[in-house]
């Protein structure tokens, strides 16, 4: 071997070592399917904390029609008034369709009104899907949407809409 072949074997060599100590591979970017959602049941446990922490007695399920002859239990009756707030499972939103509007653009609430004689009964909509959250910790670093934050908007999402029903005399 000659010194300009050792030359060139020294150099590979080098570049291999650089490149096999180079900075560690970007955590994935998370895709829709990488995230998931809150369970009905944990929904449902959060929207209790929330009107506790607020002062809200609320009773489960009150029949509510949204016309169309559609009747929907809604999840939380606040305090046995016409306001309630119905965790939308994908169950419910199978069932229901377009009986029941879709998340508001921008993470705006979405509150939908009865029909017929409950015309004056106003539902708060929270729909599973908003409350998405990556359970990978790497990509939670990263900037994706963690549990805790999932949860922190729903009870971020009661607290505004008790705010909500007060200034409407609803409480």
């Amino acid at each position: 071997m000659n010194s300009m072949q050792r030359h060139r074997l020294l150099l590979l060599l080098a570049l291999l070592t650089v490149a096999a100590c180079g900075p560690p591979p970007a955590p994935r970017t998370p895709r829709a399917r990488d995230f998931r959602t809150l369970s009905e049941t944990r929904g449902l446990e959060l929207i209790d904390e929330a009107l506790a922490d607020a002062g809200v007695q609320a009773t489960a399920d009150f029949s509510v029609d949204i016309g169309g002859g559609r009747v929907i239990q809604v999840d939380r009756r606040l305090n046995a008034g016409n306001f309630g707030i119905e965790w939308i499972s994908p169950q419910d939103r199978e069932d229901f369709g377009d009986a029941l509007p879709g998340p508001a653009p921008g993470g705006q609430l979405r509150i939908a009104p009865g029909a017929g004689d409950q015309a004056n009964v106003q539902i708060l909509l929270l729909e599973h899907d908003t409350y998405r959250y990556d359970p990978d910790r790497q990509r939670v670093e990263g900037g994706a949407p963690s549990i805790r934050e999932a949860e922190s908007r729903v009870h971020r999402d009661i607290r505004d809409f008790v705010e909500y029903v007060r200034g409407q005399g609803g409480l």
